[in-house]
């Protein structure tokens, strides 16, 4: 059975560094999102307390500086501010998926939260592979595979950032046909700069290999985020966007930079019976399996300890609502 789901990618400015703000903020922003009629809201990467783009900045005494603020002002995931946000989805019966840094002891994590229409935090996931920005100021979380949440909008799973291209994570995700992706990103002070590594690249690829709805909030990075200590004058950026199955817009974004909560209406249903898997090896090693494929019988993806639950579309592509 095909129903309407309207989903919703936060494009926003994150309280930089403010938890108690930050989590005023998300708390509203679940708010306006459910009265456009959303039943899934996505928050860009680590948007509580925000993403640190001041390790950009070539300065030990200001990185020592803020790195001990944004210790102070990451969220635990049992705390006032995650169970006010909890209690905002619940509220508004609708699905959460938020990008947070998780606090704990002296140490944080990179982590992404799914809660549910009742309030309840179904899954929390803290980022293993970092990268050399991220490595500076949150430790790795131990390495795991996402899984899919079935839930009554349909199946979904979430990745943040350059998870979205790792393969492992993403074949994952799609041996349980996930029909909605959330790919969580933290914006870029230098905007999205085209290429095979950028955020709707990569968004895009992931929607025609996992023949699924990407929805992919994206934080908006403007001057605040520098707290007046920027090198130079740097504009706003970041931007949102829902792609269909087919790789496509199928929502036009909101103008980069531009605070905003970008809609989209789609269409999920059952998965067709004729979905094949992806077949994501490597040219030399297909053109050597062709001879064997001739006699041997199909293989399919099995479980195994590495398969966790992801989710897969087969609808037609969603209409914009904006």
């Amino acid at each position: 059975m095909r129903r309407t789901v309207r989903v919703a990618a936060i494009q926003a400015e994150p309280k930089w560094l403010r938890l108690s703000e930050g989590a005023e903020q998300v708390v509203e922003l679940i708010g306006h999102a459910a009265a456009a009629g959303a039943r899934l809201v996505a928050f860009p990467e680590t948007f509580l307390p925000g993403f640190p783009w001041w390790r950009w900045v070539d300065s030990n005494q200001w990185n020592a500086e803020y790195s001990t603020r944004c210790r102070e002002n990451s969220m635990t995931r049992d705390g006032a501010e995650m169970r006010r946000i909890t209690a905002a989805a619940r509220d508004h019966g609708v699905q959460v998926v938020l990008g947070f840094g998780e606090r704990q002891d002296r140490r944080i994590y990179m982590a992404q939260a799914v809660i549910d229409e009742n309030g309840d935090i179904v899954s929390v996931r803290r980022k293993a592979g970092l990268n050399s920005i991220e490595r500076k100021v949150f430790a790795s979380g131990t390495p795991n595979l996402p899984t899919v949440q079935h839930g009554v909008i349909g199946k979904v799973g979430a990745l943040s950032g350059q998870e979205n291209q790792r393969p492992l994570l993403t074949r994952a995700l799609r041996a349980d046909e996930e029909q909605i992706h959330i790919a969580a990103w933290p914006g870029h002070p230098e905007g999205d700069v085209p290429g095979p590594d950028s955020a709707p690249t990569v968004s895009r690829m992931y929607a025609l290999e996992a023949h699924a709805y990407v929805v992919a909030p994206c934080a908006v990075v403007g001057s605040a985020a520098w707290d007046r200590r920027a090198p130079q004058t740097r504009r706003s950026t970041g931007q949102a966007r829902i792609y269909g199955a087919s790789g496509t817009d199928i929502v036009t974004p909101l103008t980069e930079g531009v605070e905003g909560i970008l809609y989209a209406d789609l269409e999920v249903g059952s998965v067709a019976p004729d979905r094949r898997e992806v077949d994501l090896a490597p040219r030399h090693r297909a053109r050597r399996g062709q001879q064997a494929a001739r006699t041997a019988p199909p293989r399919r993806l099995g479980a195994d300890r590495w398969a966790v639950p992801l989710i897969r579309g087969t609808g037609p592509d969603g209409m914009a609502a904006c």
